[in-house]
């Protein structure tokens, strides 16, 4: 069944591949047209001498919330023998091509192949249509982007800053960032919101700010957020029709 999970809630869970423990996840790598996380970055710790390694939602065999781990379906051995990602800084689609080839996986972006019959995430449009292009880098920049990197990113509304974004919300079931966390702190104390990411008008990560298709009143106003709790079909109907309602 699938969970609502904040990027931070995702790094805190204990990693083990087939044959024992391997590490922790320190961030995550999305595409940033699509919102489809492609990478987990392990930390290896004392294993692998400390490096950095990838690995594809395909590998996640499953979490276990009853002890707060993740499954990785392979062995140390291929993950250890896999591409290293130091020598690919940015991530470019010939390290991304060498990676799935390591694996013998089909890569996401062959629309319509399936991994041991599971069809593989591909990039969907937004649902709603935009004023703007949603991102303004070109073409030959890599698409992928840090979770690390964009929180803490001012929001701009549309009729002024409200806020940062505090965390990345993931489906853990296809791997799609659904929400930003926004915490409005800068504007007023103490209230957190979720956004849809399809309300994200443009982002410029040269000063690191997120555009948004909302007022800062239709984000203050929305139905309050505790990271604490799961994020229920309800609430997700709630924060719809508040959204819904504010940009009619």
């Amino acid at each position: 069944m699938k969970q609502f999970r904040r990027v931070r809630d995702i790094a805190a869970l204990t990693l083990s591949a087939i044959d024992g423990q391997m590490g922790s996840i320190s961030e995550l790598y999305f595409d940033d047209q699509s919102w489809t996380v492609r990478y987990l970055v392990i930390n290896t710790g004392g294993w692998l001498s400390w490096r950095n390694v990838l690995l594809a939602p395909l590998a996640v065999a499953g979490i276990d919330d009853a002890d707060a781990s993740m499954r990785i379906n392979l062995r140390k051995e291929q993950i250890e023998q896999a591409p290293p990602i130091e020598e690919a800084k940015p991530i470019s689609r010939q390290y991304e091509e060498a990676y799935y080839e390591h694996f013998r996986w089909a890569p996401y972006w062959q629309a319509g192949t399936t991994f041991l019959g599971t069809p593989i995430p591909y990039p969907e449009p937004l649902p709603i249509n935009l004023d703007e292009p949603v991102f303004s880098e070109s073409p030959e920049e890599s698409h992928l982007r840090s979770s690390v990197e964009v929180t803490g990113y001012g929001i701009h509304a549309q009729d002024g800053e409200i806020g940062h974004i505090e965390d990345l919300v993931i489906d853990d079931e296809d791997w799609k960032v659904r929400y930003v966390e926004v915490n409005t702190r800068n504007w007023l104390p103490g209230k957190k919101a979720l956004v849809q990411t399809a309300r994200i008008k443009h982002i410029n990560w040269h000063s690191r700010s997120v555009t948004m298709s909302l007022t800062r009143q239709a984000i203050q106003s929305a139905p309050a957020y505790d990271p604490s709790m799961l994020i229920t079909p309800d609430y997700e109907i709630q924060l719809f029709k508040h959204y819904g309602k504010m940009a009619a």
